[in-house]
């Protein structure tokens, strides 16, 4: 059993790093984006019945052209 002081001592002495810097499929950050996008799709295809590649499509579309909202 660990003693809270031991716990404390660990955290303190262990480099903290975010998801990106410690999974490595996270490192590539285009190729994450377009897993994102897939693993959304898919899911959103399972939930809707509509395809996959078409909804990939407009989420793909929807992350390159920032909306166009102005604030008053």
């Amino acid at each position: 059993m660990l003693r809270v002081h031991n716990l404390v001592d660990y955290n303190v002495q262990m480099k903290r790093k975010t998801l990106i810097e410690t999974n490595p499929h996270l490192r590539n950050r285009a190729e994450a984006a377009r897993q994102t996008i897939r693993s959304v799709a898919s899911s959103t295809a399972i939930e809707t019945g509509k395809p996959v590649r078409e909804i990939e499509e407009r989420l793909t579309h929807l992350a390159s052209h920032p909306p166009r909202v102005t604030l008053a």
